[in-house]
């Protein structure tokens, strides 16, 4: 089983509070398989800009290393330390980020994939107040139109009566 986080976003003035729950993120925890393969493109996607910055120059810093015939190992190493501990913590340093900037994280769901976690959390939730359908208006409660189809026609062809 794999712990999912399920983040709220922030309550804004200017917007709509999300009552439907559109914006609300559920987050795998855990090992991440293209951080560690392309880890500064995975920050980027994720909107981790500064660690990403960090993350490229310190791969820059691992190829120099490895075109020293002396340090070849040494750059192996970094390069993969830092892939490695992009693919460990990089769900957990998103999660945190995102908690810094306003996000509040309401649940940890355990489960075996995120359809459902998802499940899990949003069955949780109290059940929505129905609201009444509103009253049609007098004209819907009417029949047809008195003129219907065979009336005068309005339009670039005139269909009535051929």
């Amino acid at each position: 089983m794999r712990s999912y986080l399920v983040l709220t976003p922030p309550d804004h003035p200017q917007r709509v509070p999300d009552r439907d729950h559109h914006s609300t993120l559920v987050l795998q925890d855990g090992f991440s398989w293209t951080a560690l393969i392309f880890p500064w493109i995975w920050l980027l996607w994720n909107r981790l800009w500064l660690p990403a910055a960090i993350v490229f120059l310190l791969q820059i810093l691992s190829g120099l290393l490895m075109t020293m015939p002396e340090f070849e190992l040494a750059g192996g190493l970094l390069g993969l330390a830092v892939s490695l501990i992009v693919a460990l913590e990089g769900r957990h340093y998103r999660s945190e980020t995102l908690i810094r900037r306003g996000w509040t994280l309401e649940k940890v769901v355990a489960a075996p994939d995120l359809d459902v976690a998802e499940e899990i959390y949003f069955s949780s939730l109290p059940e929505p107040e129905k609201q009444p359908m509103p009253v049609s208006a007098e004209w819907a409660k009417q029949g047809k139109p008195a003129a219907g189809w065979q009336g005068p026609q309005m339009g670039l062809f005139e269909h009535g009566g051929r």
